[in-house]
């Protein structure tokens, strides 16, 4: 699993996913918006599994608009992604992290993930969720704002 730092403008997005995990009673979701808006964009999610271990997953072709050239899948597997699994309920590229791992460790995993293989910029516009627990985030009711606007509405960008 690659960790390494990234560029610091992506320190307010690191900071906001690593909250959210922090907080998150069972799930996190970064979706980026694609030319549609959330739907067909890329996007990261974690779910926090009954034994302390959490699973990751990124988007597959499945659930994008533009498919990832073999390229990027070789990229997202050299990360330390698996292959989807879609027979085993696991329709995206997918990890499983140990309680060890920090949350700002998971999120800057995330954010390399977002920006080496799906090409994700500054200027892209995010969703979270969940989206009650994001606004307890960004508005700062467990501590300092994290300093990065998202876009917010009142929709579950895994289209569930």
């Amino acid at each position: 699993m690659s960790i390494d730092s990234l560029n610091p403008v992506w320190d307010p997005l690191i900071r906001t996913i690593a909250a959210m995990v922090t907080l998150a009673s069972e799930f996190v979701v970064v979706q980026v918006h694609g030319d549609d808006g959330p739907h067909g964009g890329p996007y990261v999610q974690t779910l926090l599994e009954d034994d302390g271990y959490t699973t990751l997953e990124a988007a597959s072709n499945s659930f994008l608009d533009v498919a990832l050239s073999e390229d990027a899948i070789e990229h997202l597997i050299d990360m330390g992604w698996q292959c989807p699994e879609p027979d085993s309920g696991l329709p995206n590229f997918f990890c499983l992290v140990g309680p060890d791992l920090t949350p700002k460790e998971i999120a800057v995993f995330l954010v390399k993930t977002l920006t080496e293989v799906y090409g994700v910029s500054p200027r892209d516009e995010f969703e979270f969720a969940p989206l009650d627990l994001f606004g307890e985030v960004i508005n700062g009711e467990f501590g300092p704002p994290t300093g990065m606007i998202f876009a917010q509405n009142d929709t579950d960008p895994r289209g569930i």
